[in-house]
């Protein structure tokens, strides 16, 4: 397999399509796509976790919006001038710190202000100095680094920017087959006229520059985003439709969830607990102007029944987007139609694992999910107490996730004792704790191997912390499965809900596979 080959497979499997270092999820697939080739992944694992940051460009600095938040015009200058109000340190492109003196630096501080009252203004080449007198122009090689605070890895959801410009690209895809060529478009169609054109029917969060640049950069993302805008416009017609990814009408919906009545109670946990994604995972919403500034409920009941009300009619469509592999065609599924009684559809069928795995292989009828070693704890540069999580597989991209805590959920609905906590996990094989030691070896010895004690403190003495706690954690909820008979199947399907954001509190959506 090329380098190149390699890339290519790795987005496939990656949870949007393509790879990112900062997701647990893409690096553990990619441990296992170099464990698949027999390459040594430490090294190639190093050097694409020390990647140097992107650079905070004139360009990068005069964009507004940071993430998901609609702040006004200027912010990433608003923060900029802050940090030097407040005299915080800049991280420079070569990894050191300054802090930059406001006296010696009223030139540029002043270009700064300026913009931001006038709105124009050319940022290039502004000179600022620290306490030392040394000066650090802003300038488009880079010399100041594009940290979190300026929009490093933001998104919709705590996913990376890319993230952000590929659906707010599908939108305007979406406006350009609705108003532009009034049908379905294909990849010529996906033009900077056409972008322009199309403006007027979009609020998103992302650039026409960006998005541009975006497709330059992942040509693969041109053929899946015309099958996925080519299926959204086969299956709703036009009723006057605004394509809206990030915007504050999509906040207004967040807003009503996060803020409702079930989320202010203390005593009902189950939903305090679930990630706005697991309430409604859409990543683009198709609107009329029947639901702008609606008065969405405090009542999650009352709110969902809304959504899908407006569902029903064709007013609101929340879309969920997954890559769509080269040789495939898009496919569509509804989740959470009130109209479809919900129900245990999966039953438990066994496991599979071998002594090399760092995790375990739940099999069911309809498919399987893992509860592996995920990213976190099979890469070094990853909180190992926040690693450990259950993923539905999938072909082009993965089906989802319930995490340590979903998980810990379910189990306690269903009156079963729940997993130790990953932090007092990874402390006991960290210093070696005789009785999580002794469950461990119990475990292995039942599920995995036959295995007498000698040979498995061997093993245990060579193996990286990672593959001790992955598999401890896995073998501990495999014994959950196998130790409750009457329970499993609907712990099952519990996970299998709440991967995939099908849970009895969830709202309607589809998903565009």
């Amino acid at each position: 397999m090329t380098l190149d080959e390699l890339l290519l497979e790795w987005s496939y499997r990656s949870e949007k399509g393509y790879p990112s270092v900062d997701s647990p999820s893409d690096i553990s697939l990619l441990m296992k796509l170099l464990e698949e080739l027999d390459i040594p992944s430490d090294v190639i694992l190093d050097r694409i976790t020390e990647a140097p940051p992107a650079a905070l460009t004139p360009g990068e600095l005069k964009k507004d919006r940071i993430g998901k938040t609609r702040e006004s015009h200027g912010i990433r200058v608003k923060v900029f001038l802050d940090k030097v109000e407040n005299n915080k340190e800049f991280e420079l492109m070569n990894g050191s710190k300054i802090i930059i003196d406001k006296e010696q630096s009223i030139d540029a501080i002043k270009a700064l202000e300026d913009y931001l009252s006038k709105s124009i203004g050319d940022l290039t080449g502004l000179v600022f100095k620290d306490v030392e007198g040394n000066p650090y122009p802003l300038k488009s090689t880079g010399v100041f680094a594009k940290t979190a605070e300026f929009g490093a890895g933001s998104g919709a959801g705590g996913g990376s920017v890319d993230t952000r410009i590929m659906e707010s690209a599908h939108c305007y895809g979406c406006a350009i087959a609705y108003y532009i060529s009034t049908g379905k478009i294909t990849e010529g169609d996906l033009i900077r006229e056409n972008f322009e054109q199309a403006s007027s029917y979009v609020d998103v969060d992302a650039s026409i520059d960006e998005i541009e640049e975006f497709l330059e950069r992942k040509p693969l993302w041109y053929e899946s985003t015309v099958k996925s805008v080519n299926k959204i416009y086969e299956l709703f017609p036009n009723k006057g439709y605004k394509f809206h990814r990030g915007s504050e009408q999509v906040e207004r919906i967040y807003n009503a969830w996060k803020h409702s009545l079930e989320r202010q109670d203390k005593e009902l946990g189950q939903y305090q607990k679930m990630k706005d994604d697991k309430w409604n995972p859409s990543d683009i919403w198709l609107m009329t102007d029947k639901v702008s500034n609606f008065d969405w409920s405090g009542n999650l009941e009352v709110l969902n029944g809304e959504i899908s009300q407006f569902y029903e009619d064709g007013d609101l469509i929340g879309v969920s987007l997954k890559m769509i592999g080269k040789n495939s065609e898009a496919s569509v599924k509804v989740f959470n139609d009130p109209g479809i009684p919900p129900g245990n559809v999966y039953e438990y069928e066994g496991y599979k694992s071998t002594p090399k795995s760092s995790g375990v292989s739940i099999q069911y009828t309809g498919g399987e999910i893992i509860p592996p070693s995920c990213g976190a704890y099979t890469c070094r540069n990853f909180d190992v107490d926040k690693g450990w999580s259950t993923e539905i597989t999938g072909k082009a991209a993965q089906g989802g996730k319930c995490g340590h805590t979903g998980v810990n959920d379910i189990l306690k609905i269903n009156n079963i004792t729940q997993l130790p906590s990953q932090k007092d996990t990874v402390e006991a094989f960290k210093t070696n704790n005789e009785e999580f030691y002794n469950k461990f070896y119990y475990l292995y010895d039942r599920f995995i191997e036959n295995i007498n004690k000698e040979d498995f403190k061997e093993k245990y003495d060579e193996a990286r912390l990672s593959w001790k706690t992955g598999n401890y954690m896995s073998l501990e909820f495999l014994s959950r499965l196998e130790d409750n008979p009457k329970k499993r199947d609907e712990i099952i399907n519990d996970i299998m809900r709440y991967a995939s954001s099908s849970t009895k509190f969830s709202s309607q959506f589809i998903k565009i596979s």
